[in-house]
């Protein structure tokens, strides 16, 4: 193994090249206690140290910081611990050790996040967030499927309704400039132009 370049990510920190390839991240002091220097073979009692001891444990104490204050998808942790240097052999490792203790888990997190979110955003917002952080359709559907349609109407309808009084608009006067600028800002949050002309339309009625 030889290392093939050292370049400095920050006043501390230096990523590893080992044969042209990323390898991991060590502290500039850890660099030169190992005596790590380009063009030179990294022998095989400091690899195993970095990889078994210093890494791992680094690892751990990053995922926990990041989980910290909230619950993270396993996509979002990955990511996360992935730019910060971590050999994806360690990442696997130290997911499956968070699996394990529940420190992590997808079904949770889509459910607690749709809970939380389902009264404040669209559905399709809630459901495009959830596969940007990685969820898979049929966990965010086993979520939504915890719901009855007729709440989530009714939660959906309140959200489109708050935008029409917001907007204080005047179902009478009915200005068309009025309502296509609320149209356009629903469907900007996700929400569907058929389901806000069916609330619409109702509340038209009940003035």
């Amino acid at each position: 193994m030889i290392v093939t370049d050292i370049v400095r990510t920050d006043k501390k920190k230096s990523l590893i090249y080992i044969d042209y390839e990323k390898a991991f991240s060590l502290y500039n002091s850890e660099i030169t206690r190992l005596g790590i220097e380009t063009d030179k073979e990294l022998d095989s009692t400091s690899y195993n140290e970095i990889m078994n001891d210093i890494l791992p444990e680094r690892c751990r104490e990053r995922a926990a910081y990041i989980l910290k204050d909230s619950d993270k998808s396993e996509f979002i942790l990955r990511d996360k611990l992935s730019k910060g240097g971590y050999p994806a052999i360690i990442i696997d490792k130290v997911i499956a050790d968070f699996k394990e203790y529940n420190y992590i888990d997808d079904e949770r997190y889509v459910k607690n996040y749709v809970k939380y979110n389902i009264s404040a955003k669209s559905k399709s917002r809630i459901i495009n967030e959830l596969y940007a952080k990685g969820i898979s359709k049929t966990l965010i559907s086993k979520a939504f499927d915890e719901y009855e349609d007729e709440d989530i109407n009714e939660v959906q309808y309140e959200l489109v309704k708050k935008e029409f009084l917001k907007k204080r608009y005047d179902f009478l006067g009915d200005d068309k400039n009025l309502l296509n600028k609320i149209i356009a800002a629903l469907m900007r949050k996700g929400f569907k132009y058929d389901d806000i002309m069916q609330v619409y339309y109702e509340l038209k009625r009940e003035n």
